[in-house]
């Protein structure tokens, strides 16, 4: 390799598509648990479960060990089984609709409404008119943006389904309906919702996940499924007195297993972290917003010629926006996956969110499905690229992102005049 090529790799500037933000005071809260007489299962538990339970409005909330798990326990606490029909959005991480097929259920997907990139509810509305309501439906807050939930809400009351929002993207995000604001994972139109706190994500915990419910009784279930099935609650005990005639509610020791769970639980660590995370959650929802007005006002004359299409911001919402998903117009003369890679040459390194699910061969394999199934899905999977969008991301490298997106794609342009 030449002195030259060297020098140039030693230089290259890696601009990820996302990335966590940590600050001293996160440190310093994860160190002070280090150094405290608990590391797992204490008392930043609970204050991270209550933090999250005023910062969505939600009554119960459960944090555990990731995203997916939170999805898992949900589904196992609602009883997802054989037989059951379950239904999400094909644009999204694999666990939104793995959580089902983990419980047996049978996954299908509805297609998305392109003004929103979320479900679109008259295409579920159409699929529960077809082929009957599901058991359970799993809206997504795709990239931050709300789903319609008012709309899915009265969807359920009418076909009798359940609904988890997987607001996983939408911690921060808000939608009006009737004139009032509610906030993602508020559960105020679905039965449950889940979080996650992946490090790419607007707060993090390293892992770690949450499900938020106003129903006392699934937050019970969800508790115990969290924590191996395990209950010590003595009002619950089955089995009221030892061999000594001592009653169980007075031994310290004694726990029953009342159900088949998993260990989903969740350090004090990353809860004191998520903590931390969770004081700047403002400051981290306006630089996203700021960055994501900053890239659609650099990029709107490429919009006004059907070059890219920008980001949906759907009217009544206040996205937290987790990803800047940007499409390429009928206009754009360069493929997606070639604009990937000449960005990566350059250090960009943007992604793609996402394949649609249905396209696994896990799921071709299981149900054959087709992709003409989700026309909307496929156009916008065949079009997105996910640009850098991060709090930390600085003025340098948002120039040198809109510099290079603009040059290709107008390179390309006059190279194909």
């Amino acid at each position: 390799m030449s002195v030259c090529v060297c020098l140039w790799f030693i230089k290259l500037k890696i601009i990820p598509y996302s990335k966590q933000s940590i600050s001293e005071e996160d440190i310093d809260a994860v160190c002070s648990v280090l150094r405290s007489d608990w590391l797992t299962q204490g008392p930043k538990v609970k204050e991270f479960e209550e933090a999250l339970s005023k910062q969505c409005g939600a009554k119960h909330c459960i944090v555990v060990a990731n995203g997916t798990v939170a999805l898992l326990l949900a589904c196992m606490a609602l009883e997802i089984g054989p037989g059951d029909n379950g239904l999400t959005s094909p644009i999204s991480f694999l666990a939104s609709a793995n959580c089902i097929a983990y419980c047996g259920g049978k996954v299908d997907f509805v297609d998305i409404d392109p003004d929103t990139l979320c479900l679109s509810p008259d295409n579920l509305e159409e699929y529960c008119k077809r082929h009957g309501a599901p058991k359970v439906v799993i809206p997504v807050d795709f990239a931050g943006i709300p789903a319609d939930l008012p709309q899915f809400k009265k969807l359920a009351d009418k076909y009798g389904f359940i609904l988890i929002e997987d607001a996983a993207h939408s911690i921060g995000s808000t939608y009006t309906y009737d004139g009032q604001e509610y906030s993602c994972g508020s559960c105020t139109h679905t039965d449950l919702a889940i979080l996650s706190f992946h490090p790419v994500k607007t707060i993090t915990t390293g892992e770690g996940g949450a499900i938020l419910t106003n129903d006392d009784e699934l937050a019970q279930r969800l508790r115990c499924l969290a924590n191996h099935g395990i209950e010590r609650d003595a009002s619950r005990f089955v089995n009221p007195h030892s061999e000594s005639r001592i009653p169980h509610s007075d031994l310290p020791w004694y726990y029953e297993m009342h159900l088949l769970g998993y260990n989903g639980r969740i350090t004090d660590i990353q809860c004191a972290l998520g903590l931390s995370q969770l004081k700047r959650i403002d400051g981290f929802k306006t630089k996203r917003q700021q960055i994501v007005k900053k890239y659609n006002q650099s990029l709107k004359e490429l919009e006004k010629e059907h070059i890219v299409i920008l980001p949906p911001w759907p009217h009544g919402t206040d996205p937290c926006y987790h990803l800047y998903p940007l499409r390429l117009g009928p206009n754009a003369k360069i493929k997606r996956d070639e604009l990937f890679m000449r960005l990566r040459e350059k250090g960009i390194y943007c992604q793609v969110h996402y394949i649609p699910i249905y396209r696994q061969p896990f799921y071709q394999n299981q149900y054959k499905y087709h992709v003409d199934q989700c026309p909307e899905a496929e156009t916008y999977f065949a079009s997105c690229i996910s640009l850098p969008l991060f709090p930390d991301l600085d003025e340098g490298s948002f120039h040198f992102i809109i510099e290079k997106i603009s040059s290709l794609i107008v390179r390309c342009i006059q190279k194909n005049a």
